[in-house]
């Protein structure tokens, strides 16, 4: 096998290793090298401090982490049998942090991520993309950077924020803040219709077929014109499987196999550490060479992330993508950028519903250290898939925690029998560019990973 690493410009680093045989990936394994483990930290501390120590996982995504966690904290109430209330405000704040956090994902993957690699395949026709020093890199920093102001003001602070606590949320914002939000969002929005799409979002929004693709202008035409030339409609395709686990911020949760869609049992998630180090066997074991671990639903592999959402969702204009390209690393950047104009306006309905005169807070009657056994499950989407946090206190104290991240789910290293979902999307590359670009159209991040 040949070894590539592979160092993301943010964050994340893997080994790519390829097994050649005639030119053509016969095999493929990613593995991730560098242990974290935040799931071992967090034994024996106290419930509130998973609020602390979570969004720290990742320095992209933290808001997911801790709102993950704060799912899981509540359920560990409602699982225990005591009430807890929460306003619809707290509700509306916490699902407008996670939107913006999304949007900076997107917007920072697509610029300084995947289209960075694209660009480099049409030799010097499409320079404004180039990573660090293009144009269109550094547009897309400042954009993403506003957008995050929104995130902090309701934060206090970006990244690792821990607003939000069982309860509600440490924050009261004004209507004058909520305004000021609002006015970085609507530079999004203008980013995305001038940069990105070169049309309306209101338009963009009607598009329904695959024939709207003719309607492309902008960064998105550039990448349409590249995909086609190169053939990023034809390569990256994987089980073609979907696994969304939550319908916040209006997603629709269930799984697509083959065609039907249907609900979700999270008792059917299952972790594997076939391939996985443990950090407590001191035992060298060969076959292991990641500390990523495997994650199946119903003993099958499913993608999930933004093109999961859309195909689960019903979008009509990515789903009729997918009907011409399949899961290809086409259909899956397509998707992602899609999700930023719906999430454009879920922040702006989001804003407008917030009722500044309701609590953010509401004091739960009995403190989380007070209640003797309990076990939860806290699962939202974040910008890259489905994340579940599993907690289990005894005696008021953590007893276990488990973090399933969308990166284990697209990046894990499969089974004995079957490849994971990028592995297999990465088999039947004919070059190291082309397996690459199908890794980041998966968003590679190790942090998570091996969280």
């Amino acid at each position: 096998m040949k070894t590539v690493d592979i160092i993301e410009r943010i964050e994340g680093e893997a080994h790519l290793k390829l097994d050649w045989r005639n030119g053509v990936v016969k095999d493929s394994r990613i593995e991730f090298l560098n242990f974290r483990g935040f799931e071992y930290i967090l034994e024996g501390k106290a419930p509130l401090d998973a609020l602390v120590y979570t969004p720290r996982i990742c320095g992209i995504c933290g808001q997911a982490h801790l709102l993950a966690t704060v799912n899981a904290l509540e359920n560990l109430y409602k699982n225990a049998n005591i009430d807890l209330e929460v306003t619809k405000k707290a509700k509306l704040l916490r699902e407008l942090g996670l939107a913006i956090e999304i949007l900076d994902s997107h917007i920072k993957w697509f610029y300084m991520f995947i289209m960075p690699d694209v660009a480099s395949l049409s030799q010097g026709k499409y320079k404004d993309y180039q990573a660090m020093n293009g144009s269109k890199w550094l547009d897309a920093i400042k954009v993403a950077s506003d957008t995050m102001k929104g995130l902090a003001i309701i934060g206090g602070q970006w990244p690792h924020t821990s607003y939000m606590i069982p309860g509600g949320v440490m924050c009261d914002p004004t209507l004058l803040e909520l305004a000021t939000i609002e006015n970085y969002i609507d530079q999004a929005i203008m980013f995305f219709e001038k940069n990105l799409s070169g049309v309306s979002i209101s338009d963009y929004m009607s598009f329904n077929s695959v024939s709207n693709l003719d309607d492309l202008r902008a960064d998105l035409k550039d990448f349409k014109d590249l995909s086609f030339e190169h053939g990023l409609t034809n390569i990256g395709k994987s089980y073609d499987k979907f696994f969304v686990i939550s319908d916040m911020l209006g997603f629709k949760s269930g799984r697509i196999k083959l065609i039907n869609a249907g609900k979700i049992n999270l008792d059917k998630i299952k972790e594997s550490d076939e391939f996985s180090f443990d950090a407590k066997d001191k035992k060298q074991n060969k076959k292991k060479y990641s500390w990523a671990k495997t994650v199946k639903y119903d003993e099958n592999f499913f993608e999930t992330g933004p093109l999961a959402r859309a195909m689960v969702g019903g979008r009509k204009f990515i789903k009729s993508i997918h009907k011409e390209y399949d899961d290809s690393v086409f259909t899956r950047v397509m998707a992602r950028m899609d999700e930023m104009a719906y999430l454009l306006q879920k922040c702006k309905r989001i804003i407008k519903a917030v009722d500044i005169s309701e609590p953010s807070f509401i004091k739960p009657k009995i403190k989380l250290k007070d209640i003797y056994y309990a076990k939860a499950v806290g699962s939202i989407e974040a910008a890259r898939g489905s994340l579940m946090h599993e907690v289990e206190i005894e005696k008021g104290k953590i007893k276990s925690y488990n973090v399933i991240t969308p990166t284990v789910w697209n990046l894990g290293p499969g089974s004995k029998s079957e490849p994971g979902v990028a592995q297999k999307a990465i088999i039947g590359s004919k070059s190291l560019k082309e397996a690459t670009i199908t890794l980041r159209s998966f968003d590679v991040c190790s942090v998570c990973t091996t969280h």
